[in-house]
């Protein structure tokens, strides 16, 4: 079933990153080094890194648990750093890909599924929902997921939520819409042209974007649907103590090369 203004979370709302030829394709572009827009430039994960190790850890060994992990980037060099690190995604290229790259397989783990049905091990000292990878689920779907965090993490474990403002969420939705082609990307391996319109819901905070894509050589037309939502500070701090955690703040010190997102620390007893 489709979205409907009552309920934009309805049907396929999210890309299929699970699907082989696009995580593959996605893949990609985790790894370019020439935009930020699936994964940070390696310079910013490094300092975002150092900065997670020295001053939030110590430098003291600890287990962490890194949800939507990707390709690995932060997972195996924090495990490179001496902690003992677990990274869960849905995209098979991107968790082979880190499996592969792996600094020391007594220190890293990684497995392959979906955050809204896999269980989440432990007990961590540390979880993180980096890169606004919460905004992309429905609000049932993300209390569940920080519930699960939160039952994972050792008391005084720690929760880090990057979240997209709701500011760069709204100007999604309400961007103009645009058309462009190419020989090959992420929507398609061969010549194909897409479609972008975009649609913001105010009466539930969230950006609808529609992609529609056709084959040059008559392969057909494919539509996609990507739904985020807008989380303003008191729905976010209200959302992480349903969930369970306490001291919710957010946290100006993490280092980041964008103001479409913020840093949240919340903690456990």
């Amino acid at each position: 079933m489709a979205a409907t203004s009552d309920n934009p979370w309805r049907g396929k709302y999210k890309i299929p990153w699970d699907d082989p030829d696009f995580s593959r394709r996605m893949l990609a572009e985790h790894l370019t080094q020439g935009h930020d827009l699936a994964s940070r430039r390696l310079e910013w994960i490094d300092k975002q890194v150092a900065w997670i190790h020295g001053d939030i850890l110590g430098e003291e060994p600890a287990r962490i648990l890194d949800l939507g992990c990707g390709p690995g980037f932060y997972t195996n060099r924090l495990a490179a750093l001496g902690h003992e690190c677990q990274g869960i995604d849905f995209g098979p290229a991107s968790i082979e890909y880190a499996r592969q790259h792996c600094p020391d397989n007594a220190r890293c783990e990684f497995t392959l599924g979906d955050l809204r049905d896999v269980e989440f091990p432990g007990p961590y000292d540390l979880a993180m929902v980096l890169y606004g990878e919460l905004n992309v689920f429905s609000p049932s779907e993300a209390l569940s997921i920080l519930g699960k965090a939160r039952a994972c993490l050792a008391p005084g474990g720690r929760l880090f939520v990057e979240i997209q403002t709701p500011e760069a969420v709204e100007q999604t939705g309400r961007s103009e819409p645009s058309e462009q082609q190419s020989a090959s990307g992420l929507f398609s391996g061969h010549p194909h042209r897409w479609r972008t319109e975009s649609q913001w819901l105010p009466e539930h905070s969230v950006a609808i974007q529609t992609f529609t894509v056709t084959e040059d050589r008559g392969g057909g037309t494919r539509v996609y649907r990507s739904t985020t939502k807008a989380w303003s500070n008191d729905a976010l701090v209200k959302l992480l103590e349903d969930a369970g955690f306490q001291d919710v703040a957010q946290c100006a010190e993490w280092p980041c090369n964008t103001e479409a997102l913020t840093l949240w620390i919340a903690t456990v007893q």
